[in-house]
Protein backbone atom coordinates (compact mmCIF):
# COMPACT_ATOMS: atom_id res chain seq x y z
CA UNK A 1 0.00 0.00 0.00
CA UNK A 2 1.16 3.31 -0.59
CA UNK A 3 1.97 5.11 2.32
CA UNK A 4 -0.25 8.37 3.09
CA UNK A 5 0.65 11.95 2.52
CA UNK A 6 0.25 14.16 5.18
CA UNK A 7 -1.27 17.75 4.71
CA UNK A 8 1.15 20.30 5.74
CA UNK A 9 -1.13 21.92 8.54
CA UNK A 10 1.37 24.68 9.47
CA UNK A 11 -0.18 28.29 9.72
CA UNK A 12 1.21 31.16 8.15
CA UNK A 13 1.76 33.66 11.15
CA UNK A 14 2.87 37.78 11.12
CA UNK A 15 4.97 36.69 13.83
CA UNK A 16 8.00 34.99 14.75
CA UNK A 17 7.48 34.10 18.25
CA UNK A 18 4.83 30.95 19.18
CA UNK A 19 0.96 31.91 19.63
CA UNK A 20 -0.02 31.78 22.85
CA UNK A 21 -3.80 32.63 23.34
CA UNK A 22 -7.52 32.20 21.77
CA UNK A 23 -8.91 35.50 21.30
CA UNK A 24 -12.53 36.84 21.36
CA UNK A 25 -13.46 40.38 21.05
CA UNK A 26 -16.72 40.91 22.61
CA UNK A 27 -19.04 43.12 20.07
CA UNK A 28 -21.85 42.87 23.61
CA UNK A 29 -21.82 45.98 25.29
CA UNK A 30 -24.50 44.36 27.84
CA UNK A 31 -22.43 41.23 28.46
CA UNK A 32 -19.03 41.61 30.09
CA UNK A 33 -17.99 37.58 30.64
CA UNK A 34 -17.46 37.73 34.34
CA UNK A 35 -17.42 33.70 33.29
CA UNK A 36 -15.28 32.05 31.22
CA UNK A 37 -17.34 30.87 28.05
CA UNK A 38 -15.50 27.57 27.18
CA UNK A 39 -15.08 26.46 31.46
CA UNK A 40 -16.94 28.73 33.82
CA UNK A 41 -14.48 29.75 36.08
CA UNK A 42 -14.01 33.19 36.87
CA UNK A 43 -12.28 35.43 34.17
CA UNK A 44 -9.58 37.19 35.51
CA UNK A 45 -8.18 40.66 33.93
CA UNK A 46 -4.36 40.91 32.05
CA UNK A 47 -2.92 44.24 30.54
CA UNK A 48 -1.12 43.26 27.41
CA UNK A 49 -0.12 45.56 24.51
CA UNK A 50 -2.47 44.33 21.51
CA UNK A 51 -1.13 44.67 18.14
CA UNK A 52 -4.12 46.28 15.64
CA UNK A 53 -3.62 46.04 12.09
CA UNK A 54 -5.76 49.34 10.67
CA UNK A 55 -7.06 49.32 6.52
CA UNK A 56 -5.16 50.34 4.44
CA UNK A 57 -1.84 50.66 5.93
CA UNK A 58 -1.50 51.54 9.84
CA UNK A 59 -0.40 49.32 13.09
CA UNK A 60 -1.02 50.53 15.76
CA UNK A 61 0.01 49.09 19.87
CA UNK A 62 -2.20 49.76 22.00
CA UNK A 63 -1.68 48.55 25.83
CA UNK A 64 -5.02 47.16 27.41
CA UNK A 65 -6.59 45.43 29.81
CA UNK A 66 -8.66 42.07 28.67
CA UNK A 67 -10.58 39.33 30.03
CA UNK A 68 -8.70 36.63 30.72
CA UNK A 69 -8.97 32.45 31.71
CA UNK A 70 -5.74 30.68 32.31
CA UNK A 71 -7.59 27.62 31.57
CA UNK A 72 -8.41 27.55 28.46
CA UNK A 73 -5.87 31.08 27.19
CA UNK A 74 -8.60 32.85 26.48
CA UNK A 75 -8.27 36.80 26.11
CA UNK A 76 -11.37 38.81 25.56
CA UNK A 77 -11.04 42.37 24.61
CA UNK A 78 -14.95 44.65 24.74
CA UNK A 79 -15.24 46.02 21.25
CA UNK A 80 -16.49 49.39 22.19
CA UNK A 81 -13.34 50.07 24.63
CA UNK A 82 -10.95 48.98 21.84
CA UNK A 83 -13.29 51.22 19.09
CA UNK A 84 -12.73 53.90 21.57
CA UNK A 85 -8.66 53.84 21.96
CA UNK A 86 -8.64 53.34 18.28
CA UNK A 87 -10.77 56.28 17.88
CA UNK A 88 -8.37 58.52 20.05
CA UNK A 89 -5.45 57.13 18.68
CA UNK A 90 -6.30 57.64 15.08
CA UNK A 91 -7.23 61.00 15.55
CA UNK A 92 -4.07 61.74 16.93
CA UNK A 93 -1.98 60.14 14.41
CA UNK A 94 -3.72 59.60 11.38
CA UNK A 95 -7.14 60.84 11.06
CA UNK A 96 -8.07 59.92 7.51
CA UNK A 97 -7.95 56.20 8.83
CA UNK A 98 -10.49 56.95 11.45
CA UNK A 99 -14.20 54.68 10.62
CA UNK A 100 -11.77 51.88 8.49
CA UNK A 101 -12.11 48.44 9.52
CA UNK A 102 -9.48 46.85 11.46
CA UNK A 103 -8.35 43.49 12.55
CA UNK A 104 -6.50 42.53 16.36
CA UNK A 105 -3.35 40.58 15.21
CA UNK A 106 -2.20 39.45 18.19
CA UNK A 107 -0.23 40.51 21.54
CA UNK A 108 3.49 41.72 22.26
CA UNK A 109 5.85 40.72 24.60
CA UNK A 110 5.77 43.16 27.74
CA UNK A 111 9.06 44.26 27.57
CA UNK A 112 8.61 45.22 23.60
CA UNK A 113 5.87 47.52 24.32
CA UNK A 114 8.16 49.69 26.23
CA UNK A 115 10.61 49.70 23.08
CA UNK A 116 7.66 51.02 20.84
CA UNK A 117 6.19 53.77 23.14
CA UNK A 118 10.00 55.31 23.56
CA UNK A 119 10.46 54.58 19.49
CA UNK A 120 13.51 52.78 20.09
CA UNK A 121 11.52 49.48 18.37
CA UNK A 122 10.23 50.38 14.48
CA UNK A 123 6.99 48.84 13.28
CA UNK A 124 8.74 46.62 10.96
CA UNK A 125 10.60 45.39 14.46
CA UNK A 126 7.22 44.45 15.97
CA UNK A 127 6.70 41.08 14.14
CA UNK A 128 10.04 39.91 15.75
CA UNK A 129 8.25 40.64 19.59
CA UNK A 130 4.65 39.51 18.10
CA UNK A 131 2.63 36.80 19.84
CA UNK A 132 -0.07 36.02 17.15
CA UNK A 133 -3.56 34.36 18.32
CA UNK A 134 -4.26 30.79 18.43
CA UNK A 135 -7.49 31.17 16.93
CA UNK A 136 -10.19 33.94 17.09
CA UNK A 137 -13.44 32.83 18.88
CA UNK A 138 -17.02 33.30 18.53
CA UNK A 139 -19.42 33.18 21.59
CA UNK A 140 -23.22 34.40 21.74
CA UNK A 141 -24.86 35.35 24.89
CA UNK A 142 -26.98 33.51 26.64
CA UNK A 143 -30.08 35.51 26.54
CA UNK A 144 -32.51 35.26 29.39
CA UNK A 145 -36.02 36.08 29.32
CA UNK A 146 -38.64 36.22 31.61
CA UNK A 147 -39.91 32.98 33.41
CA UNK A 148 -43.09 32.43 35.11
CA UNK A 149 -41.67 30.43 38.71
CA UNK A 150 -45.67 29.95 39.69
CA UNK A 151 -47.37 26.37 39.63
CA UNK A 152 -49.34 26.30 36.80
CA UNK A 153 -53.02 26.69 37.95
CA UNK A 154 -55.06 23.61 37.96
CA UNK A 155 -58.43 23.51 36.10
CA UNK A 156 -61.25 21.77 37.98
CA UNK A 157 -62.32 18.54 36.56
CA UNK A 158 -65.26 18.90 34.21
Amino acid sequence: MPAKKQKNTQRITLGKLPPIYKFFLNPYQDVRFSRCPICDAKMRSRKLPFVVHVDPHLLSVLNMTARYCPNDELLILHKDKLENLLAFTAAQSAPEMLGNSYLVVGTLEHNAYAQVASGALTMGGIFGVLHDFQEYLQFEPVHYGWVNTDPPEEKPAE
